[in-house]
């Protein structure tokens, strides 16, 4: 399992140079045949009309929006049923090493991050779990959930106050340790924050084995919900089809292999 998303992960993401010579290697290879040269100019056309269009505010917001339904965040204590822990998912960092210095740049992890801790703070300082392994395959390991954690610290955390998960790889394994740390602690109740193309998968992931947590969803470097008609293109556009494409492929991948949808304990 982790093998296969790994690999999606890294190297067959919509923006990935594997991908894109994938799809355009083949357009080029159907151009050169003798047979295939009509459907190798369809094959390009095709490609380079896709990634045109999820590359616009549009087209990214189109594919996005049915990811986009869990956007609610906590507003008061009330809505948390109690929970006195918060448990944050990691989203990948990338870390800066030279000279025995690291600076860990949080990307997508830092809008859970905050989110985490204004939870954190509504909730009169609860325990929040940073969960995140070595996604980065460094040696020696740097996992997410370290820099998550100094981070958290740096933003007003007590150190005592936070917990690292530092064993998970993927959506799944966060689910199963996050279970095992939860159950020795007899913590029953508690407060999932991810992102909100994230959330629908991770919910179902964590219920899948057990866990009934209250979610808050963190703030969207884009809202579907509030989708621009522009056909202008951006980076930030192909990063958000990006993500969504990616979470439909790993929900495919989940159900086959029903991680989602059940509940079991």
């Amino acid at each position: 399992m982790g093998a296969i998303l790994s690999v999606l992960k890294s190297n067959w993401r919509l923006s990935s140079p594997s991908l894109v010579l994938l799809l355009v290697g083949t357009g080029v290879v159907m151009l050169y045949s003798r047979r295939g040269a009509s459907w190798g100019r369809r094959w390009l056309t095709t490609v380079l009309l896709s990634y045109g269009f999820l590359a616009t505010p549009m087209g990214s917001g189109l594919v996005a929006l049915p990811l986009a339904g869990r956007q609610a965040h906590l507003s008061s204590m009330a809505e948390a049923n109690g929970a006195q822990t918060v448990v944050m998912l990691g989203s990948g960092i990338i870390s800066h090493t030279a000279d025995g210095m690291t600076i860990d740049d949080l990307d997508a992890s830092a809008l859970r991050l905050i989110e985490s801790v204004r939870v954190y703070k509504l909730l009169g300082e609860p325990l929040l779990i940073v969960s995140g392994g070595n996604t980065q395959e460094l040696d020696p390991p740097r996992t997410e959930a370290a820099a998550l954690r100094a981070a958290a610290i740096a933003l007003g955390v007590p150190a005592s106050r936070v917990l690292e998960e530092t064993e998970s790889m993927t959506t799944r394994e966060q689910a199963v340790a996050v279970k095992r740390l939860l159950n020795a602690r007899g913590i029953e109740t508690f407060v999932l924050v991810t992102s909100p193309l994230h959330m629908g998968r991770s919910l179902a992931a964590f219920r899948a084995v057990g866990l009934k947590p209250v979610f808050s969803a963190s703030e969207p470097r884009r809202d579907p919900a509030k989708m621009s008609w522009s056909l202008a293109l951006s980076r930030q556009s192909i990063r958000l089809a990006d993500a969504a494409l990616y979470e439909y492929l790993a929900w495919a991948y989940y159900w086959s292999r029903g991680w989602v949808g059940r509940e079991t304990s």
